[in-house]
């Protein structure tokens, strides 16, 4: 016997429009925010960033947006005890808490200029487009946006033996770029391909296992400290 409370599950906010191949779930997207332990006012850049869901949440959390306060409902509005008067008054006090929508040390870019557009039209839609700076750029290219700061990206993970062997060509690349181009950051890396660290040629400070739906995952903690930046 249980009771429903939520009705739709709680990662579907009701602000993701646009999406891309495999999108991170929002509530796995929101702990991993909190694993790393970023505070709004600290530089943080998906530079891998799809259709943007760590970008709408660290806005969110940023601009002290609850999650789902956007006009989705729950199941326990549906229930007989249900106060829609104290119900009222907490949606009062959440949104009299919110910021204005301003910058807020939050970067985004991919690769790939169709995701970079849906992040666009997800964060446009969601009125959180001000607090993020959004771009196009190769993760292997691109300069860290600040001197110190937290990385969060979710890279692709594949399936096939083609794909496998494509990221066994990548990840060399994407640790030799961490250790030139972001000294001084903590980097937190979402996948399922176990190899990453090793392929990497970097030892993680951390590992923590989570599900992405069904894929067990690892998050893993680099810290790129200063003088780690020698050639890959």
């Amino acid at each position: 016997l249980y009771i429903d409370t939520s009705g739709a599950p709680l990662y579907q906010r009701g602000l993701r429009q646009k999406t891309v191949e495999a999108p991170l779930k929002e509530n796995v997207a929101a702990g991993i925010l909190r694993l790393s332990g970023w505070q709004p006012g600290t530089p943080l850049l998906d530079p891998m960033c799809g259709s943007g869901t760590f970008l709408v949440e660290a806005a969110q959390i940023a601009l002290n947006i609850a999650p789902g306060a956007g006009g989705r409902s729950f199941g326990f509005q549906r229930l007989k005890n249900f106060r829609l008067d104290i119900w009222k008054d907490l949606l009062d006090a959440a949104q009299d808490a919110e910021k204005p929508a301003q910058p807020a040390q939050i970067y985004g870019s991919d690769i790939s200029p169709v995701a970079v557009r849906a992040a666009l039209a997800n964060l446009d839609r969601a009125g959180l487009l001000p607090a993020v700076t959004l771009r196009s750029g190769d993760v292997l290219e691109i300069d860290a946006p600040a001197p110190a700061g937290i990385m969060i990206a979710n890279p692709p993970y594949g399936e096939r033996l083609s794909e496998q062997e494509e990221l066994a060509a990548f990840y060399p690349q994407l640790g030799s770029a961490l250790k030139r181009k972001f000294a001084g950051w903590n980097c937190y890396l979402l996948t399922a391909d176990l190899r990453m660290p090793k392929l990497m040629r970097l030892t993680p400070s951390k590992k923590t296992p989570l599900f992405n739906g069904a894929i067990e995952c690892r998050l893993f903690e680099f810290k790129m400290v200063a003088g780690s930046n020698r050639p890959g």
